[in-house]
């Protein structure tokens, strides 16, 4: 989440540096980051209790995420650093969502 968060200051602070016809590419980045933000974080709630709904939500999160650094990499931000950063979380974030051990105990009734 604090990863996130620096992304969007990042991108919020670059913003006049973008090209003109960027406006759709930096919509996606902001609204991308924040709601994967939200939906990480109401994941990491559900998460402790088992619920299924959690693993669903942490995968859409990792998918606008994905679609955010897509976007900034159009757009050509000087960001290299951050998108590398935010890059290695997804996927290492992905990597342990299709771990047996994670969708066993957000699917089974007895974890």
């Amino acid at each position: 989440m604090i990863g996130i968060l620096l992304f969007l200051v990042v991108a919020i602070n670059f913003q006049p540096v973008m090209p003109a016809n960027g406006d759709l590419y930096a919509w996606a980045v902001l609204v991308g980051l924040l709601f994967g933000g939200i939906q990480a974080g109401w994941a990491g709630r559900y998460f402790p209790r088992g619920w299924a709904v959690a693993w669903i939500l942490a995968v859409n999160a990792q998918v606008l995420t994905a679609v955010a650094v897509w976007a900034g990499w159009q757009l050509g931000w000087p960001m290299g650093l951050g998108i590398v950063y935010t890059l290695g979380m997804v996927g290492w974030i992905s990597v342990n969502l299709s771990r047996s051990e994670v969708r066993r105990f957000c699917f089974s009734r007895n974890g």
